[in-house]
Formats: structure tokens, C-alpha cells, sequence
């Protein structure tokens, strides 16, 4: 099993900024804590970047995203071509994730999330489906932590995914869009070959999602960041 993040700069044109990097660097520290393997996947920009923070990871893989045509408003797109490489059991975590002291990955599960949730919208899930289905996944399997002992499902997902991330987004449903292309159709694929799913203990990380991070968990981040990091 590894820890495994992505970047997708798309050719240099999304480079991040200081509060990111604080959160970067706070990810992949807390990353190297614990006993697995941590790796990266990166386009070359995105390398050139990791190179100007703390971050230290045991490998890293340079990935060209942008041989696909994709919208680039799809910005999962590249997580789900990183996924899609993987040829041992792997968790994906996202840059604004923090792993505690103590944090373990189940040994079994097709699939592994942070949670499954329930979830009202749905306008924009049937635009861009893997399969049409009658009854819709009860819960989202939430990917910003995902992975498993089990390739099979993202590599179906991303086969989809170069298909529909060519089509533009609509406004009224960009989030169903993006949500759905991996976390509703990686739940549909559970259902429909009853994957075995395991969620992670939240006692043990914390997702700093959302928008206005720097807003929002700002002080806590910067705290952590001022106390673990070296300088």
C-alpha cells in the first residue's frame, strides 16, 4: 500500500500559490509519518514546483495530462489519470488533506474513502454517467482520500472520463459535473459489481475542503505549519 498525490498544473498555467504550498507541505509531511510509501505524479511544471517546497516524498513521477484532449474545467480529470497508472493497492490523497498521528489504511476493500455521504443533487449526474441506472447510489464514495486493493474501478472510470471530460460544463450543474464524473460514477460501479467498501477513520485526518480555505482554516494551518515544518 502507498499514499499516492497528484498535480496537474495544466502546462504551467495553474501553478499554486503560498497558502497551498503551506498546505502542501503540511499534506506530505504528515504523509511521511506514517509507514507507507509516498508518492507523487506530476506534469513537469508541477515538478519544477514541488522543487521550491518542503515537500519530500520517495518517488516521483513526472505525467504528461496533457496528451488527452480534456476540458480543463474537469480538474479532476488528472487524479483520475493518476489513478488509472496504478498497478498495486494505492490511496490518493489531495494537497489539503492532514493525516494524524496514528493514521492506518484498511488491509482489504475494493474501494477505500474518507466517507460515504448522501448527496441531493443529481440534474447533472445523468449527463455524464458510466452506466444509466434506475436506482441511484444510496451514499457518494467521497474521493478526497480514494484508493484500493482493487484496480479495476478506476481504470473503468477513466476510460469514461476520456470520453466526457471533453464536454463543456454546464453553469447550473458544473457541480454535479465534477462530482459526478468520479465520485457518482465510482459509486455506480460499487453498486453495480458490489465492490466490498471500506471508509477511513475520521478520528485519524482532516480534509480541509471547501472554499476559502485560507479563510476558513487559515490560523490552524499556518499554526501547524509554523510547528512541524522546518524551516
Amino acid at each position: 500500500m502507498r499514499i499516492i498525490y497528484s498535480l496537474n498544473t495544466n502546462n504551467g498555467s495553474t501553478i499554486p500559490g503560498s497558502f497551498f504550498t503551506k498546505m502542501a507541505e503540511l499534506s506530505v509531511y504528515s504523509a511521511k509519518q506514517t509507514a507507507y510509501p509516498v508518492e507523487a505524479y506530476v506534469d513537469f511544471y508541477g515538478y519544477n514546483y514541488l522543487k521550491t517546497t518542503k515537500c519530500k516524498f520517495d518517488a516521483v513521477h513526472i505525467v504528461d495530462f496533457s496528451k488527452f484532449n480534456y476540458n480543463s474545467a474537469y480538474w479532476n480529470f488528472g487524479k483520475l489519470y493518476t489513478y488509472s497508472l496504478q498497478k498495486e493497492p494505492f490511496l490518493h490523497i489531495d494537497f489539503d488533506v492532514y493525516l494524524h498521528p496514528g493514521f492506518t489504511i484498511p488491509d482489504s476493500g475494493d474501494i477505500i474513502t474518507e466517507m460515504l455521504r448522501s448527496y441531493s443533487y443529481v440534474q447533472g449526474f445523468k449527463d455524464i454517467a458510466i452506466y444509466k441506472v434506475k436506482q441511484i447510489p444510496e451514499k457518494l464514495i467521497c474521493s478526497g482520500l480514494i484508493g484500493g486493493y482493487n484496480m479495476l474501478p478506476f481504470i473503468e472510470i477513466f476510460e469514461h472520463a476520456k470520453k466526457v471530460c471533453k464536454k463543456p460544463i454546464k453553469e447550473d450543474k458544473s457541480m454535479s459535473y465534477l462530482v459526478g464524473v468520479e465520485e457518482y460514477n465510482i459509486s455506480v460501479l460499487a453498486d453495480l459489481y458490489n465492490y466490498s467498501i471500506q471508509e477511513l477513520n475520521k478520528e485519524y485526518f482532516t480534509h480541509f475542503q471547501g472554499a476559502n480555505k485560507e479563510t476558513r482554516f487559515g490560523p490552524i494551518i499556518n499554526n501547524l505549519h509554523t510547528n512541524l515544518i522546518k524551516k
